[in-house]
Parts: structure tokens; sequence; C-alpha cells
């Protein structure tokens, strides 16, 4: 990982260069890849891309690394478009303006994490990728399964009914906006860098977004409620742009993809699971035990199938649903 020289390393490294003339050989210089999320540093998408960045540094010998911004350069639209007009090489988040991704945050679109993975792996996740190399002149690096979404909230409820009539900010994702919908609330579509400030003010009732990032930007503060069934899941995308994919080697091109593949299922997929219960219990310890909100929600995967199956066929084709269904049962 890289971050911004200052003006003395600048000269030293000018000076180291004019000594390297009298070298043999001169090593590859260093390309240093700019990343962008709109969370903070220590959220788990960004603390996986660190790792990658080392990962990666240490199998190029030191040629290629990333240099993260993290929750700096503004909210995901804004990311994912500066990646897409080349003043960011690397998007990571949920966002893509793309329905044949923004379905996928539907409530119980996936029977789980490993079912989300087996689709992403089908014709139905490269319909999507092609989508997304189309819109933005980019390439899907991989996806990584964060953990769950969550509806957190600043008065509770008893179940998702009591929903009706609230206003609950959402990120600008079809699957996020038709769900909260379907309940009677009203979908806020508010940048993730003003939802603190929404929440305090009283623009929203609610937010709902993924648990781990509500939790580093310190959301019970400003919201004493979280429903603990999930409410989706949280699959980032990482997208390179197809201009700084192609300015790399096909050896670097293939060492970036093979370690995100490598390492999604343990210190993404893994650590996510591992980290909803570290998140709800930073919540308890901040605003009470009675701040967890664990209602019977068994029967919202048979109330949302409906709705997924529309949004399934609408999207990719009639029978789209029963094959997504069937993937991995």
């Amino acid at each position: 990982m890289q971050f911004t020289m200052s003006r003395r390393s600048a000269m030293l490294g000018a000076g180291a260069m004019v000594g390297a003339t009298a070298l043999p050989f001169a090593a590859k210089a260093a390309t240093i890849l700019r990343y962008g999320n709109a969370g903070a540093p220590t959220t788990g998408s960004n603390l996986f891309n660190v790792k990658l960045s080392d990962v990666i540094k240490e199998r190029t010998n030191g040629e290629l690394s990333f240099e993260i911004f993290a929750g700096t350069l503004g909210g995901e639209k804004q990311l994912i478009e500066s990646m897409a007009l080349g003043a960011l090489d690397i998007y990571n988040g949920a966002y893509t303006g793309t329905d044949e991704f923004d379905i996928f945050y539907s409530p119980y679109f996936f029977r789980d994490g490993v079912h989300a993975k087996a689709v992403m792996e089908s014709e139905i996740g490269a319909m999507a990728s092609a989508k997304l190399e189309s819109q933005y002149q980019s390439r899907l690096l991989g996806a990584g399964r964060l953990g769950s979404y969550n509806l957190m909230l600043k008065e509770p409820i008893k179940s998702m009914d009591d929903l009706k009539g609230r206003k609950i900010r959402a990120p600008q994702i079809k699957g996020c906006l038709e769900a909260l919908s379907a309940y009677g609330a009203i979908p806020t579509p508010i940048p993730f860098n003003e939802i603190y400030l929404a929440l305090q003010s009283g623009i929203v009732d609610g937010v709902l977004t993924a648990l781990n990032p509500g939790v580093q930007f310190k959301f019970f503060e400003v919201a004493k409620y979280v429903v603990v069934p999930d409410f989706g899941l949280a699959l980032d995308k990482q997208v390179i742009s197809l201009a700084t994919w192609n300015s790399l080697s096909a050896e670097h091109q293939k060492i970036m993809t093979d370690s995100f593949a490598e390492m999604e299922e343990v210190d993404y997929f893994q650590a996510g699971v591992a980290q909803k219960a570290i998140d709800l219990k930073a919540w308890s310890d901040a605003n009470g035990a009675d701040s967890l909100l664990d209602f019977d929600a068994s029967g919202l995967v048979d109330a949302f199938e409906p709705l997924n199956k529309r949004l399934a066929d609408e999207t990719f084709g009639e029978g789209t649903w029963d094959k997504i269904k069937a993937i991995g049962a």
C-alpha cells in the first residue's frame, strides 16, 4: 500500500534514480494503482484491500501495489464515475447503477453467501459483468462478500410491517429501494458520507446499509436500534478501469485476479460472517441490549420471493429466477 510522498522522500528518490544510472541493470518502475472506497479505513472492505495490496506487491516483486483512498473522495456514485473518467484506477463498493448488479441486493435473493458466489460464477454473473464493462469501460476483478445489510433505526419496530411510512436512507440500488417500498417505507437515497448528519438532523428515520461500515461510522450514536435479521447481502464489486487494466502486463493481470479470488473466501467472506457478532456487540455496548431488535424473520424468504422473481426475470429474462434457485441446490 502506498501513501502520498513527502517532498523530502521525493528528493531522496530522485537522488537514488541518478545513482541507479551507474548500475548495469535498473529495476522496473513501480506502478501504484489509485483505489477508492467510500468507507472508513477500518471497514472490512478496506482492510481486505490493504492486505491484497501487500500480497500483490510481494508477488510482483514490488512492481504493483495500491494507494488507498478510504472515505476521502466522496460517495460511491462519485467514485465509480471517477474511475470511468480515469481519475481512479480501482473502485470498490456496492453501487454500480446497473440493474444487473442492483437486484442482487434485494433481501433473500440468495440463500446465503455460498449461493451468491455460485450465481456470480454462472452465466448470470457474466451477464452482469458485461453490463458493468459497457457502462463504465471497466472490468470486474471480483465480488467481495462483505456480510449482511441491516436496518438501523431511531425508533424500534416489532416487525417489518412497522416500517410503513418511515423514511429510510437507502443506497441508490434497485434491490434495496424496491424491498423497502414493498413494506411501505419511504426509501430516501442519500450519499454514504452524509448518512450520519441525515440521521442526526431527523431527515431520515433510519438507514439501510452494510452493518460493518455502519458501526465504523458510529451510526449507533444517532440511531439507537439495529434489526438483527439480515435485510440483504453486501456484495462489494472490485472494478478496474479498462485503460488501467490494458496497461498492465498479462502476468500482473493474472496476479491481481488470482490474488483476489484466493483471498476473498477467508479475508472477505469468512471475515465478514465473523464480524457480524462483533459489530452487534459494539451496538449493544453503545445502546444497551434492547437496541438489538431480534424478532422472528423466518417468513421473509417466502415474503420476498415474488419480488425477487420479478426482478430476476425482468432483468435477465423469463425463467432466470428458477435458474438462480436451482444453482447449487
